[in-house]
């Protein structure tokens, strides 16, 4: 029995390295995520680099939209979450909750079922994968909080299209490249150095207006 592929399509537009122009990084990095066969990292997606151990990972963000409530968000289709994924509102690091289902069968927005409330969650907020929230222990041995944080810090952007389910799942980095900024994917504007499209953790990494 032959196995099929799906490829996953996004509406809207994906971000785009303008002109094609970028520079690699040499060698690949394995991709330290899971995902579903077929699915389609497209190129100028933000990512991380690990270069002690030649390990990638990409940024999960997702815009929330309005008719959002605190545990159902409705985002904008061509995020890369996945149930199971814990995830905080960028700016509240005491909450952290995980997907429990997503529903995409709106052709508009795809809705995450969260195991807990995000509380003032609100139209145009920022979703990212993270870590989780420890409340702090007062009893017994005790405990401070521990905050969540971003499970990944953009440092690249990729490079080539990775399509899972052909070939290894490599990612192809690339260290320098103007960027065009999309509706699929968002770009808080706390990951830009100050008045400059530049990427914080490599300002040879441009984001920019279409």
């Amino acid at each position: 029995m032959s196995i099929e592929f799906k490829k996953t399509n996004f509406s809207g537009s994906t971000p785009t390295i303008w002109r094609g122009e970028c520079k690699m990084l040499p060698g690949g990095f394995s991709l330290i995520q899971s995902f579903i066969a077929g699915t389609v990292i497209f190129r100028a997606v933000l990512a991380f680099a690990n270069f002690e151990n030649m390990t990638g990972a990409i940024i999960k963000i997702a815009k929330v939209l309005a008719g959002s409530t605190t545990t159902k968000p409705r985002v904008v289709k061509g995020h890369y979450f996945q149930v199971g994924d814990v995830l905080m509102k960028i700016g509240a690091d005491d909450n952290s909750p995980f997907i429990k289902s997503i529903d995409t069968s709106n052709s508009d927005y795809d809705v995450f079922e969260l195991s807990a409330g995000i509380t003032g969650l609100t139209t145009n907020d920022v979703l990212q994968e993270s870590t989780e929230y420890v409340a702090a222990i007062t009893e017994g041995t005790i405990a401070d909080a521990i905050p969540a944080k971003p499970k990944y810090v953009g440092n690249m952007v990729v490079g080539a299209d990775l399509e899972i389910g052909k070939g290894l799942p490599t990612l192809d980095l690339a260290y320098d490249a103007v960027v065009l900024k999309s509706n699929t994917y968002p770009l808080p504007k706390e990951w830009l150095m100050d008045d400059s499209p530049c990427l914080k953790t490599n300002p040879n990494i441009m984001f920019i207006n279409q």
